[in-house]
């Protein structure tokens, strides 16, 4: 899943200031991570504060595109549930970021968190299959298997929406923010996402 790479390795997060009154990270542990995402586990112990938080945010997003890919998945509730068990570690990672980050930093997570539920959401609704004939019977019948997944996927949206709020009030908050381009953009990205959902709504 796109977890913003780019974004999280353009000096973001604040320097010392923030190194300092940050609250000590607990270790991740490597060899429970995926294979594809060691390297990413390594950069998350670095002593330095602000690119520890830089990587997890990273990992967050590499741990749960692993394990979500190891899924068979299908339009029903098995599915969500086996979803949700999956990426709750790094929903917890990506949320120890944002109660222990800067701003900024706060932001990208939060970013990040938006972007995953998104897909997941994504991911199910792709599940549905297709009619299995061209009958009138066929397609009544897959549209109402996807209106049920769209009920289920709600509150990952819901979630999605949340996301987009926070990081539309941090901004608010914190004025200073816009003379960071990166995270300015996702500010504005938020904003546009909150827009486009009260319209369609």
């Amino acid at each position: 899943m796109r977890v913003l790479t780019t974004l999280l390795s353009l000096g973001l997060l604040t320097p010392v200031a923030f190194a300092e009154r940050a609250p000590p990270l607990a270790p991740i542990v490597e060899r429970d991570t995926p294979e594809r995402c060691r390297p990413l586990a390594k950069r998350a112990n670095v002593p330095e504060v602000s690119q520890a938080m830089s990587a997890r945010i990273a990992l967050a997003g590499c741990i749960a595109d692993a394990r979500v890919a190891e899924l068979s998945l299908i339009d029903g509730q098995e599915s969500m549930l086996a979803i949700d068990a999956v990426v709750a570690p790094p929903l917890a990672l990506l949320d120890s970021v944002i109660e222990a980050g800067d701003p900024s930093t706060k932001i990208m997570a939060l970013r990040a968190k938006a972007d995953l539920y998104t897909q997941l959401a994504a991911k199910m609704m792709n599940t549905v299959p297709a009619p299995a004939n061209t009958s009138p019977e066929a397609a009544t019948l897959r549209e109402l298997r996807r209106q049920i997944v769209d009920a289920m996927v709600m509150p990952w949206r819901e979630q999605v929406r949340a996301a987009h709020q926070t990081i539309v009030d941090l901004g608010r908050a914190h004025p200073e923010l816009i003379r960071n381009p990166v995270v300015q953009g996702a500010i504005q990205s938020s904003e546009r996402e909150l827009a486009i959902a009260l319209a369609t709504s």
